[in-house]
């Protein structure tokens, strides 16, 4: 293993270890420093490496998936995902980062003092087509799902944004397969990151019942936070 492999799979251990305890972090925190390692990484590698993290998450925590809100979450998801690519060609990067992380500050501000919504079909639907609009433009889907479940115990967080991004993962590596950006060689390049992924992912699955709810959701509204303040500081600098 050459040293540039073993940092990135620290990396992915430390991105897996923040996603698997909070419910997400994990694109934000290990894409940027990928790519630092190699520009191959990004994005086929690290979103085959994720879908092993989500899938692992939904496999050990399925019941806490909560059901009847990701089947109001999908069809937004899948029509977001669909308008992403539309985007791309028609909104500036500039103006993308200003406006999706503006919103999430917002959303996130009004639920700190007490405005947060209630989970509904619609608040569900509309975080769904958020989620797939911004994973389809910046790779990063978790803060407005987030945003959706501020309110749910953790562990129903945990395990539904997880499947989420397992439906998310799968349309994006579809994607990029049929413009020739993922294939054997990038799927190679991933499974070299699971080592890694599976020391984060069982150090946070043993270490997690000793973190309290409270903090869990705090650290995964501050992520999301630090998702958009990146977002905005992308777009204007």
């Amino acid at each position: 293993m050459t040293i540039e492999i073993l940092i990135a799979n620290v990396i992915v251990g430390f991105a897996g270890f923040v996603q698997t305890t909070t419910g997400i972090g994990f694109a934000m925190i290990a894409v940027p420093m990928l790519v630092l390692i190699d520009l191959s990484y990004a994005p086929g590698p690290s979103l085959f490496v994720m879908l092993f993290l989500s899938i692992a998450m939904v496999a050990g925590a399925w019941m806490d998936v909560d059901r009847q809100g990701f089947a109001t979450l999908l069809p937004g998801l899948l029509i977001g995902t669909v308008a992403g690519s539309l985007v791309l060609s028609m909104l500036s990067a500039t103006a993308f980062g200003l406006v999706f992380g503006f919103i999430i500050l917002g959303a996130l501000a009004l639920g700190r003092i007490g405005f947060a919504p209630r989970q509904s079909p619609v608040v569900n639907a509309s975080g769904g087509f958020v989620s797939g609009l911004m994973g389809t433009v910046s790779g990063i889907h978790g803060p407005p799902l987030a945003v959706v479940y501020q309110r749910a115990e953790p562990a129903t967080t945990r395990a539904t944004i997880a499947f989420v991004l397992v439906i998310a993962s799968v349309l994006s590596l579809i994607t990029l397969n049929s413009t020739g950006f993922f294939g054997r060689e990038e799927a190679l390049s991933g499974l070299s990151l699971v080592p890694g992924l599976a020391v984060g992912f069982a150090l946070a699955v043993s270490g997690r019942r000793f973190i309290a709810n409270s903090v869990a959701r705090n650290a995964m509204l501050a992520i999301a936070a630090i998702s958009a303040i990146t977002l905005i500081a992308k777009s204007v600098l």
